[in-house]
C-alpha cells in the first residue's frame, strides 16, 4: 500500500473523481481523456513533491521510498507529467497550461522561493490544497459549474487535506510545519472537517452533498487507513450518485 501511496494512485483517483463529480453535477458527459490526464497530472505532482521532502525523523514509509528511490520516481514524475499534458492538450490547448501552473503551485506549496513555503503557513496549507483541485476540476469543466459549487468543492477537498494531516503530525512537527490538526488535534481536525462539509452540501444542495455528508465518517472506520479512505471517498460518492 504504501507503494501505491509514494506512486500517487489514492491522489490521482481522488481529483479525477472530483473532477468527474462536477461533470455530473454540470449534467456534462464524462470525457474520459480528461479524467486520464487529471490522473496523470495529480499523480506526477504529488510524486514530485514527495520526492522534495525533508528527511527528518519520523518519517511514514512512504516518506522513506520516497528518499530512498528519489531519482527513479522523479523520472516516473516527469513522464506522467507529460503524458498529463499530451491528454490535457487533446481535450483543449490552453488545458495544457494547467500542468505548468500546478508545477509552480507544488514548489510554491511546499518549498521555499521568494517566501516560506505555503504548507507551513497554518490555515493556508489546507486551504491551498483545496483551492487547487477545485480550480483545476472547474477548469476541466469548462468553468460550467455555478460559483456556488465550486465554493462547496473547496470546502470538501480543504475538509480532505485537513484530514490527512492528521496522520502527518509527527512528521509535519518534526519539519517544522504546524498543521490545524497538529495544534488542535484529532478531534479538532475533525470538527473543522464536518463544519467545512456542512457548509459545502449547503451550497452543493443536491444528492452529491448529502451523500458527502452521509460517508464523511467513514475514514473513522478504517483509522489505520485514513488518508486511503479519505481519497476514495470522493469515488464512492460518484459511484453511488450515478446508482441513484
Amino acid at each position: 500500500m504504501a507503494w501505491l501511496t509514494v506512486l500517487g494512485i489514492p491522489a490521482a483517483v481522488y481529483v479525477a473523481s472530483m473532477t468527474a463529480l462536477m461533470f455530473y453535477l454540470g449534467e456534462r458527459t464524462q470525457n474520459l481523456v480528461v479524467l486520464l490526464g487529471a490522473g496523470f497530472l495529480t499523480a506526477g505532482i504529488y510524486i514530485f513533491h514527495r520526492t522534495s521532502i525533508a528527511a527528518v525523523e519520523p518519517m511514514q514509509t512512504r516518506h522513506r521510498l520516497a528518499v530512498r528511490h528519489k531519482h527513479l520516481l522523479r523520472g516516473i514524475s516527469w513522464c506522467l507529467l507529460a503524458s498529463a499534458t499530451t491528454a490535457l492538450a487533446l481535450h483543449h490547448l490552453l488545458s495544457a497550461l494547467l500542468v505548468f501552473g500546478a508545477v509552480v503551485g507544488i514548489i510554491l506549496y511546499g518549498r521555499k522561493t521568494i517566501t516560506k513555503p505555503i504548507r507551513e503557513v497554518l490555515v493556508l496549507k489546507p486551504l491551498a490544497v483545496g483551492i487547487a483541485i477545485g480550480l483545476f476540476a472547474w477548469a476541466l469543466n469548462d468553468f460550467a459549474n455555478s460559483i456556488a459549487v465550486f465554493i462547496a468543492f473547496v470546502l470538501i477537498c480543504s475538509a480532505d487535506a485537513l484530514l490527512c494531516d492528521v496522520e502527518d503530525c509527527a512528521y509535519d512537527s518534526a519539519s517544522g510545519c504546524t498543521t490545524l490538526a497538529s495544534k488542535y488535534g484529532a478531534r479538532g481536525a475533525w470538527f473543522i472537517a464536518g463544519m467545512l462539509y456542512m457548509f459545502a452540501a449547503i451550497c452543493l444542495q443536491s444528492d452529491v452533498g448529502f451523500l458527502f455528508l452521509v460517508l464523511f465518517f467513514i475514514p473513522l472506520l478504517l483509522q489505520n487507513s485514513t488518508r486511503t479512505a479519505v481519497d476514495l471517498r470522493p469515488l464512492l460518492v460518484l459511484l453511488i450518485a450515478w446508482s441513484l
